[in-house]
C-alpha cells in the first residue's frame, strides 16, 4: 500500500526535474549553406547561430513581426484617409474614363468583326435571326468608325 504513493511521488519528482532541465537548455536558430533554417541545442557554429527564447513561447522574430504589422496598419490608415479626402469629381472622371476605354475596345472589336465577316447576322426584337445586307454592313462600319474617331484616341 505504501508502494503506490511512493511510486507516484517518484514519477512526479522525475517529471519536475525533466521539465526544469529542458527549460534551462539553450536552443539556437541557424541557417546552413543551402539556406535551410535549423533549430537545435548544438549549432555547428555558435557565432552565426542566434539563441532563441523557448521559455516564453515567443518567437525570436516576434518584435520584428510586430513592427512590420504596425507599419502595414499605419500605411493602410493613411491610404484610407487619403481616399476619404479624394476629390469626388476626380473619382467620377476616372470611372468615366475607364468606361470609355472599355467602350472603345468593344467598338474596335465590332469593327474588326464587321470587316472580317461578309455574313453578319442580327437578332430582331421578336427573336428572329436575319442577315444584314452589304449596304447595312457598310453603314454599320461607318457608324462604328465615326464613334471611334470621336471618342477614342
Amino acid at each position: 500500500m505504501i508502494k503506490k504513493p511512493l511510486l507516484l511521488s517518484a514519477i512526479f519528482a522525475g517529471a519536475l526535474v525533466t521539465a526544469f532541465s529542458a527549460q534551462g537548455a539553450k536552443f539556437y536558430k541557424w541557417v546552413d549553406d543551402n539556406g535551410v533554417t535549423h533549430y537545435g541545442e548544438s549549432p555547428p557554429d555558435t557565432d552565426t547561430a542566434v539563441q532563441i527564447n523557448v521559455k516564453s513561447g515567443a518567437s525570436s522574430d516576434q518584435q520584428k513581426a510586430i513592427e512590420n504589422l504596425e507599419a502595414k496598419r499605419k500605411a493602410a490608415q493613411e491610404q484610407k484617409e487619403k481616399d476619404a479626402t479624394a476629390d469626388p469629381a476626380a473619382e467620377i472622371e476616372a470611372r468615366n474614363k475607364e468606361i470609355m476605354q472599355r467602350n472603345c475596345e468593344t467598338q474596335r472589336q465590332n469593327l474588326g468583326q464587321l470587316r472580317a465577316n461578309r455574313r453578319v447576322k442580327e437578332t430582331t426584337e421578336s427573336g428572329e435571326v436575319r442577315y444584314l445586307s452589304e449596304e447595312e454592313i457598310s453603314k454599320r462600319i461607318e457608324q462604328v468608325q465615326a464613334y471611334i474617331n470621336e471618342n477614342c484616341m
